[in-house]
């Protein structure tokens, strides 16, 4: 056999690299040994080194590849705790089922996977996004004239875009306007800058199933939806039961296979629900405290994001079958969260919400103080 051959068994052992090392020697050497014969010969001096090269390799990259998981950090509060084998399977999520964000992201609030498949995380106080790959995050500045803040994310597969919201509402942003944009998937560079109709406060968005972007008008109390052919909007629903009392009314926004959509009023505390253009609440035992963000899960649950600016027990819940009509019941996933507000379900099903702690800025007492820490909080929706 020629040199040739063997660089094909180089490359093929580089595959082998998570085997145990006697186990890669032998194999190299049985590749050496059928490459050249019952009598075996060392080959070339390129390819000599090219085989020591991939034994280094073998040795090393194992270690390498767990240095690169962050340091866990002690979590506070929650009540609900990952497995061991979870834990084992994504070393960066720690055992009370939370991962930490980098220090230069602070005030989380909009989360979604990419089309990689990569977690990135949007900032209230800055245009920065976090993204997570292979162990690590990643700050993005999408800083452009009009975009102040990342309230929401939403992947848009058909157009490979990633949505946004900058929505003028804490005082820091009074001198400026409520935004929606669209980010290229992979540089995260502004491709459309849009404002809504009547300057209307873009908060949530989601895609809806005939490709449209839909997105909670928090002022004018409608949901809209966007067509990226046409550039225009369209007035889905506008409805007293959707306008804020003061500040924030209609907020989170999803949408199931059949196309109803489900929305949550901030301030008012109701969950609504859109269905063959008639709009009517979703009947529960208790009106929530601040739902925020909502989405889809599986089995057809709607999961809501309780942000409780008033009493800080913000907590994940679960809502079975909220189409169907009569009261519905609430199951509480999680508890003791501050200002939860976004959430998204990965790619392995697991739903992941965005702890903003944002009540202290926008709650009862105020302070200037930024906590030392802020974190998604990873959670199984069908943990028993």
């Amino acid at each position: 056999m020629n040199d040739a051959i063997l660089h094909l068994y180089f490359i093929n052992s580089i595959f082998l690299v998570w085997s145990p090392p006697t186990t890669r020697e032998e194999i190299l050497v049985r590749h050496l040994r059928f490459a050249v014969g019952e009598q075996p010969r060392w080959p070339s001096w390129p390819v000599r080194w090219q085989l020591v090269a991939a034994l280094m390799i073998a040795a090393l990259l194992p270690g390498a590849i767990v240095a690169q998981v962050p340091s866990k950090r002690d979590a506070k509060g929650p009540t609900m705790h990952c497995s061991a084998a979870e834990t084992l399977r994504r070393p960066w999520i720690d055992e009370a089922g939370s991962l930490a964000l980098p220090p230069s992201l602070d005030w989380p609030n909009g989360v979604a996977f990419d089309g990689q498949g990569r977690l990135l995380v949007g900032a209230i106080t800055a245009p920065l996004v976090a993204r997570f790959e292979a162990g690590r995050w990643r700050i993005m500045d999408i800083a452009a004239p009009g975009i102040f803040s990342v309230t929401s994310l939403t992947h848009d597969s058909a157009r490979n875009l990633v949505w946004g919201t900058s929505p003028a509402f804490l005082e820091a942003d009074a001198d400026q306007q409520h935004g929606l944009y669209a980010l290229d998937d992979e540089r995260l560079q502004v491709v459309r800058f849009l404002r809504l109709p009547d300057d209307g406060f873009a908060n949530d968005t989601e895609i809806a199933p005939d490709g449209r972007l839909l997105v909670t008008d928090s002022v004018n109390g409608r949901v809209l939806a966007y067509d990226w052919m046409r550039d225009e909007f369209a007035t889905l629903v506008e409805d007293e039961r959707l306008r804020p009392l003061s500040r924030v009314g209609a907020a989170g926004v999803t949408v199931d296979q059949q196309g109803r959509i489900y929305v949550t009023n901030f301030e008012t505390g109701e969950v609504l629900v859109l269905d063959e253009d008639v709009l009517r609440a979703v009947e529960l035992p208790r009106t929530l405290e601040n739902p925020d963000g909502l989405v889809l899960v599986e089995d057809g649950a709607l999961l809501v994001a309780e942000g409780a600016v008033l009493s800080g027990d913000g907590r994940l819940l679960r809502i079975a079958d909220p189409a169907e009509p009569g009261q519905r019941a609430i199951e509480v996933l999680r508890g003791r969260l501050e200002s939860p507000v976004n959430l998204t379900v990965g790619p392995d099903h697991t739903v992941y919400v965005t702890e903003s702690r944002i009540r202290r800025k926008i709650g009862p007492n105020p302070t200037d103080v930024k906590p030392d820490r802020f974190r998604v909080v990873v959670v199984d929706p069908h943990a028993g």
